[in-house]
């Protein structure tokens, strides 16, 4: 049973990354009541950084109570939720899901599609030395989607799970692919699923580069 433990929403903060000061609404904290969830993401929820960040293909940032308790064991110590900047806590969710597998709950219909690249922001959020490398290895990255249906969402709501992309990717080939030296074939394969248009944009400037290299090099 796919359950809403918390709905979390951010508020602009200074926070210090490296040597800079950058504003961040990263931290979210927990919201009482039912919240409305429109095209762009949670109404009310601060994105400061939209080049990288927010807009309607990671409208929503979700994460699963069962990788807080990872966390948990793995640094014997609490991390509040939120602290990810995930806008909705779940739990029973299926760790392998899939791009494209929709979320519907009773006002409210969403679509996954990409995982959370961890960045200096997330690292320097953390009070944890080294945590963005953890993140990244631990591959329990969360997920962002679009909003397929606008509504409204609060703690203790239920949703039920479709998979239309049966024979797609999942969310963790995804995230190890950004991180890989992919062919045209797999750059194809994914761009043939509703990934997010940032992922998109990305891997079609990859492919375009190996079809430039494989046409100025002609075989002899």
């Amino acid at each position: 049973m796919i359950v809403v433990v918390s709905v979390h929403r951010g508020r602009k903060k200074s926070l210090k990354v490296g040597s800079r000061q950058v504003s961040t609404g990263i931290t979210k904290t927990e919201v009482s009541g039912r919240v409305t969830i429109h095209q762009e993401g949670l109404l009310g929820d601060t994105i400061c950084d939209a080049r990288h960040h927010g807009g309607a293909d990671q409208a929503i940032y979700i994460y699963r109570q069962e990788d807080y308790e990872y966390w948990h064991r793995q640094y014997r110590t609490a991390f509040a939720a939120g602290g990810f900047g995930e806008n909705l806590l779940l739990s029973g969710l299926d760790t392998n899901l899939m791009i494209g597998d929709r979320l519907t709950f009773e006002d409210l219909e969403l679509e996954v599609s990409a995982p959370r690249i961890p960045c200096g922001v997330l690292g320097a959020s953390v009070p944890h030395r080294g945590f963005s490398k953890a993140f990244q290895q631990a591959e329990r990255p969360g997920f962002y989607c679009r909003v397929l249906k606008p509504g409204t969402i609060g703690a203790g709501d239920m949703a039920e799970l479709a998979r239309p992309y049966p024979n797609g990717k999942t969310l963790i080939d995804l995230f190890r692919a950004n991180y890989a030296q992919l062919d045209e074939a797999a750059l194809a394969a994914f761009l043939d699923l509703p990934i997010d248009a940032r992922t998109r944009r990305k891997f079609e400037t990859k492919r375009s580069k190996l079809r430039s290299g494989f046409s100025s090099h002609p075989p002899e």
